[in-house]
């Protein structure tokens, strides 16, 4: 038995339960999306073995200031870190790999991999290209998960703003309610599970007065979670879904 220091909250449960193929786990800051992708990816490892893991973010810096530093931290029990290969490789046979794309051209690395559990965090970083490119790796080829009904998948985390942000939202929030399983143009299950600050019970009473200093519509995206509000855009700060849909 491999003892994980990692008890989830409701809206992080929902991330680990849907069988949804692909999830945008998105919304406000704070709302423990990144803590939720890692410990989700790091459990299909272990209980799948030979799963091939792949998490992204957007930069090398990025993704060893927010996972990588933790990773290293599992519990040997469980396997090693090969520093070399950024990848945490699992006695089961599993491996959990770090990866990044900066630029559009970083994603051709990645073009001959088999991507069984794929988990993309700030996916509103990406360009719609990369989103798309990593996508078509997500596959189980001739490998047989023990949880059949669960894998493959692919998680994203994001917030409002970003180069996709239309590109998420026209994807996941715009064709059904949150929390709804429906079906892509391609017969695959998505949902969108919106992540808010008050998920999160472990984050500070007053951390939303961050936001104060920062420009109105940027500062209710990162704040609320809120999907209808265009970052630079003219309506940015008069559009409210409540009064103007019908």
């Amino acid at each position: 038995i491999i003892y994980l220091d990692y008890k989830p909250q409701p809206r992080q449960q929902l991330l680990h339960e849907t069988k949804a193929r692909v999830v945008l786990y998105g919304g406000a800051q704070g709302g423990g999306k990144s803590h939720a992708l890692r410990m989700d990816a790091t459990a299909y490892c272990l209980r799948n073995p030979g799963c091939q893991a792949y998490l992204f973010r957007r930069t090398l810096m990025e993704l060893e200031a927010n996972h990588i530093r933790f990773i290293r931290e599992l519990p040997p029990e469980a396997g090693h870190w090969a520093e070399a290969r950024k990848t945490f490789e699992f006695n089961n046979g599993s491996r959990l790999i770090c990866g990044y794309c900066e630029s559009d051209s970083d994603v051709i690395r990645y073009q001959g991999s088999e991507q069984h559990y794929q988990g993309i965090d700030e996916a509103g970083q990406m360009t719609p290209y990369q989103l798309a490119f990593l996508r078509s790796r997500s596959r189980l080829g001739s490998w047989e998960p023990v949880e059949k009904e669960y894998l493959p998948k692919i998680i994203l985390t994001a917030n409002p703003g970003g180069v996709s942000h239309s590109y998420l939202k026209q994807t996941f929030l715009d064709p059904a309610p949150p929390e709804t399983i429906f079906y892509d143009a391609d017969g695959w299950t998505n949902v969108y599970i919106p992540a808010r600050m008050s998920d999160n019970k472990y984050l500070d009473e007053d951390y939303s007065g961050a936001f104060s200093g920062l420009p109105p519509e940027l500062a209710k995206a990162l704040r609320d979670g809120d999907w209808d509000v265009a970052v630079g855009s003219f309506f940015n700060d008069c559009f409210k879904r409540d009064r103007h849909v019908i």
